[in-house]
């Protein structure tokens, strides 16, 4: 049996709510366990060659760079990435599809630091959006060409990153968050490995925006808006990509959207108007009601779509959400010893109350 074909009819299943995430992972992990090359042990070890390969290499250069030539130089941060993509491709023929995969990963991995250094060598002005567009140019089409999440997630991770850089001088959150929209939208009107990295981390990227905007509860004065043209076309895009959703009969994913984005808009707007048109108190409750509606829009469209992963995202957003308010009220009110005792008493209760109220959603499944 083809398990790659498998995992797409498998995860096309999902889609059409036929079977939830939970029983699609037991029907992959019951046919992959019968393959002895694909199996768990494999791919561990394989993570963790190539990140003991990662390190090594990092030590290396760290310790020895300023020794080496400048052809040497040249040759390693060619090779490196090179090296690392031929092993991966010589594993795939070999039918050693894990380490292939952990190989090409490090190769996309190792990409950004040789482009960095390289324009370093090379002694040429190039900006840093250029040289992660390049990086994003090399580990997207690596994460597609393998069906790979580790791989798609670090391309998508550059490009936030690029989308950020080019926003400045604005705040990056206001970038990110709608950034993650168009991302979540990309991904969720399709199936596959590749479209659920999207999907999943297109939310992520958004709720992690509404979480940081309750962070700055101390810092509003230097909270900044500048319309620049990526910021702009940014909004634009995920305004669009929320339409399109809707025209595409995906209601619940477009109205997951349009939440993300209401709630971006009200926190940010609070954000900037505080603290002189609105007070510091009032932009500090709407910046953590609009997390939380964020939150419960995820949560709550991970229940509709059966998605085990948006809910546990929506989890985890709760948690990151509840120590930032903590850390604004309770630690900054009280002093000391007593104040991480109450909040640690508050962390482990909200900790067990999210986690019964995901438990109870994922049997609701």
């Amino acid at each position: 049996m083809d398990r790659d074909a498998l995992r797409d009819e498998v995860e096309e299943w999902v889609r059409e709510g036929i079977i939830t995430e939970a029983q699609a992972d037991e029907i992959l992990a019951r046919y992959e366990a019968e393959e002895p090359g694909r199996s768990r042990v494999v791919l561990a070890l394989s993570l963790l060659g190539a990140a003991l390969v990662l390190i090594g290499v990092t030590w290396f250069l760290g310790t020895n760079w300023s020794d080496l030539s400048r052809p040497a130089r040249a040759v390693v941060l060619v090779g490196g990435p090179g090296l690392a993509y031929a092993g991966g491709r010589e594993a795939y023929d070999r039918d050693a599809a894990r380490i292939g995969h952990a190989l090409c990963v490090l190769g996309a991995v190792l990409v950004g630091p040789s482009v960095f250094l390289f324009e370093e060598l090379l002694a040429v002005a190039v900006s840093s959006e250029l040289l992660l567009l390049a990086w994003a140019a090399v580990a997207l089409p690596t994460g597609h060409a393998l069906a790979s999440r580790p791989a798609t997630g670090l391309g998508l991770a550059v490009l936030v990153g690029l989308v950020v850089d080019l926003a400045d001088p604005s705040d990056p959150v206001l970038a990110a968050g709608p950034f993650g929209v168009v991302l979540f939208a990309v991904g969720y009107a399709r199936s596959g490995r590749v479209a659920w990295t999207y999907r999943v981390g297109g939310a992520a990227v958004t709720l992690g925006a509404l979480v940081m905007l309750t962070t700055i509860e101390g810092r509003f004065a230097s909270f900044d808006l500048e319309l620049t043209t990526t910021l702009v076309a940014v909004a634009v895009g995920a305004l669009a990509a929320t339409a399109w959703l809707s025209t595409e009969h995906e209601r619940a994913g477009s109205a997951w959207a349009a939440a993300a984005l209401v709630a971006l808009g009200v926190s940010a707007t609070a954000a900037v108007l505080a603290p002189g048109t609105v007070p510091r108190l009032l932009a500090f409750g709407v910046t953590h009601l609009s997390a939380l509606a964020g939150l419960f829009a995820t949560g709550y469209l991970g229940f509709r779509a059966r998605s085990r992963s948006l809910v546990d995202l929506a989890a985890l957003g709760g948690l990151f959400q509840t120590l930032s308010f903590v850390g604004s009220t309770v630690v900054d009110a009280l002093s000391g010893s007593l104040a991480l005792v109450v909040a640690g008493l508050i962390l482990l209760g909200v900790g067990a109350a999210v986690e019964r109220g995901r438990r109870s959603l994922l049997a609701h499944l």
